[in-house]
């Protein structure tokens, strides 16, 4: 019968393996074993698991199989003689010279590797036949390893050789170079100098395609640099690789590019064509004198500190050869920057007045003088940035900079040209920066619990309930809530000492664990958790405490509690955080919620009809629904659409116009160019 079994083939290109037993020839290690453990450990390693993965090696490694069954490769000085069975190890060119009988003029001149060298024979140190060289080659490896001996001039210029031994930096990914080329290069260090040959080593697991498969051309999953860098773009890819923790497989494609674009690389690139769209409207003149940094707005002194802190510890980051903590940092501050900073400073930048090197032009002083600085905050952030992102992210980041830096009067010839920033530590207000993440925790909460009760933001609310996890917290809550009330759109902010204040509790017994317990008593513990204070065991439950109700005594999966709507509230916590809304409109607050609705609708139709974003238009409305509305928040209207009028009746036929109902209400709204 034939029997199917397994059979080894090349994994490249799947042509059937013969096993060869051979002689081969070994280094012994064990002399050095205690000193190369030694070595290792005055060496950095980069993820810090390698020491351990090394020393691994260490203790349980056999001696060193040095020589390869090849033609071309590191000529093993062994001359094996053939009568005796000994052997000779020639030491350098000269012992080799000294010692030649045969073939040496045929060799002078040439490389030590095939066929030169196999020209020279020497006599046996034994019994005196000539001895030809063995046929074997170096080791690959072994190769690797003398490289920072033998290319640095060791035998023929020490001084020089000083000079660059050891080396402060290597990288290699690491599956199987513990036992390779980390290997060879300590063992070289230890053999010749009794020290490493490497100061640090940054290694990192291997690249895979986007479904954790190997690459391979057979497989048709390879792709070549050349094709990624045309469709994924260079800084996509190098943000990629940096970003990614070096000791786990890389799954890299097109999508995991797309999603570096999607998730930094853009937002960065909008903010900046926002912060460009607006200078050039305003004129913004980057030479401009702004208001010193302490005298500017919150909101700018926070993104300054922020900015500091950020270089502080990308610098921190990138000198411990830690490029994916940095790059994780940067992608946090682009996102308070897009979604935090700008978002909230857009009511700043359309202030009226414009923004020279003259001062203001129009406008009232304090806002121009407020919009000066955004601007001034803002460009100074892009300036920074793009020097402390451009190691990482080269072409991008040198695109912005000079676009920027020739519009403040400089050369701009290249960010990689200018000193990469140093952070001030004087710019950075710890407590500033704790309020401000204080209130964006609060404030995507607070839109969390509103989501929950289906009330889009747009519509104001009475009050927000915050709990926090630590009374310094709390206190922060003061220098937080400006923030949080334009944010949730509340009117006011209380504050709770516990998570009870904010929802109601439902317990029910877990019958698969309280059934075998108590057995027939089984209905005098559904009894007992019916009548027991539910807000007291959530409480119990969630902090560790003792669980017990009508004299039974509960352990914490025994119980099922769930945290429920509480009346007039929505709620949602998070990690020791509590933040609810009142849900209560009242018909004020609906009015406020409609007009907020109307702006948002007309801001959509100015988009429509192509108007830039500084044009004033005229709206029209035609029907009754938006009298109130109109008389209670027309100014509010006019000023966030840029409306110069609001005129009831019949849009003129210049004008787009669209049939508008939300919140009960139906008009006619119309917009024009202004006075049309």
């Amino acid at each position: 019968e034939d029997y199917p079994h397994r059979y080894p083939v090349c994994w490249r290109c799947g042509t059937e393996l013969v096993f060869r037993l051979v002689d081969e020839w070994f280094i012994r290690m064990e002399p050095i074993r205690e000193l190369l453990m030694d070595i290792t450990r005055q060496i950095k390693w980069e993820p810090a698991f390698g020491e351990a993965r090394e020393l691994d090696w260490l203790r349980n490694m056999d001696d060193w199989m040095i020589s390869k069954k090849r033609y071309y490769g590191l000529a093993l000085p062994i001359f094996k003689c053939g009568d005796c069975g000994g052997f000779d190890v020639i030491g350098s060119e000269d012992e080799l010279r000294e010692r030649a009988v045969e073939g040496w003029d045929e060799f002078a001149g040439h490389s030590p590797h095939r066929p030169w060298v196999d020209a020279v024979k020497i006599a046996c140190a034994d019994c005196g036949v000539k001895v030809s060289r063995i046929q074997d080659v170096g080791n690959p490896w072994l190769d690797a390893g003398i490289v920072s001996f033998s290319t640095l001039g060791y035998r023929h210029d020490k001084d020089y050789w000083r000079d660059w031994f050891p080396a402060d930096w290597i990288s290699e990914s690491f599956p199987g170079q513990f036992r390779n080329w980390f290997y060879s290069l300590l063992t070289m260090g230890a053999v010749l100098q009794g020290r490493p040959a490497f100061n640090l080593v940054f290694s990192y697991a291997l690249m895979r395609d986007e479904h954790g498969d190997e690459m391979h051309k057979s497989a048709g999953n390879a792709i070549w640099f050349e094709d990624a860098a045309e469709s994924m773009g260079v800084d996509a890819m190098r943000w990629t690789f940096a970003r990614h923790a070096p000791e786990n497989n890389i799954n890299f494609g097109y999508g995991a590019a797309d999603e570096v674009r999607r998730r930094f690389i853009i937002p960065l690139w909008n903010v900046y064509s926002f912060f460009v769209t607006y200078a050039n409207i305003d004129r913004f003149d980057p030479n401009a004198a702004p208001p010193p940094p302490a005298e500017r707005a919150d909101l700018d002194r926070w993104i300054l500190s922020e900015l500091h802190q950020l270089i502080a510890d990308m610098t921190g980051f990138l000198e411990a050869f830690q490029p994916d903590s940095a790059a994780r940092r940067a992608e946090d501050f682009v996102e308070s920057l897009s979604n935090w900073y700008v978002r909230r400073s857009r009511r700043r930048f359309w202030k009226s007045g414009v923004v020279s090197g003259d001062g203001a032009e129009g406008g009232d002083p304090a806002d121009v003088a407020d919009k000066l600085s955004a601007y001034a905050t803002l460009h100074e952030v892009l300036l920074s940035l793009t020097k402390l992102l451009a190691p990482i992210m080269p072409f991008a980041t040198d695109a912005i900079h000079r676009n920027l830096a020739s519009a403040s009067g400089g050369a701009g010839e290249s960010v990689h040209l200018e000193d990469y920033p140093v952070a001030d530590p004087s710019l950075i207000d710890e407590r500033l920066n704790e309020a401000t993440r204080l209130a964006q925790r609060v404030s995507s909460m607070g839109r969390a619990a509103r989501s929950r009760a289906g009330i889009k933001v747009r519509q104001p609310l009475e009050k927000a309930v915050v709990k926090t996890r630590t009374a310094s917290e709390r206190e922060l809550l003061a220098s937080a809530a400006p923030q949080i009330l334009d944010e949730l759109n509340v009117r006011a902010i209380e504050t709770a000492d516990g998570e009870d204040e904010l929802f109601a509790y439902a317990v029910r017994p877990n019958l698969a664990l309280l059934g075998p317990k108590y057995g027939r008593e089984l209905g005098a513990v559904r009894g007992a958790l019916a009548n027991a204070d539910a807000a007291s065991l959530a409480k119990a439950q969630r902090e560790g405490g003792e669980l017990s109700a009508g004299g039974f005594a509960f352990e914490p999966d025994e119980l099922l509690i769930t945290a429920e709507r509480r009346e007039g509230l929505s709620a949602s916590a998070d990690a020791g955080y509590a933040v609810a809304v009142t849900t209560e409109i009242t018909p004020e607050l609906l009015l406020e919620g409609q007009a907020r609705e109307l702006v948002h609708r007309i801001q959509n139709m100015r988009r429509d009809a192509g108007f830039d974003i500084a044009d004033y238009i005229t709206t029209h409305y035609a029907g009754d629904d938006l009298d109130a509305l109109i008389a209670a928040h027309g100014d509010y209207v006019k000023r966030e659409t840029l409306s110069a009028e609001l005129v009831k009746g019949d849009p003129p036929s210049g004008a787009l116009s669209a049939e508008q109902s939300f919140d009960g209400l139906s008009a006619v709204i119309g917009v024009a160019a202004r006075g049309g």
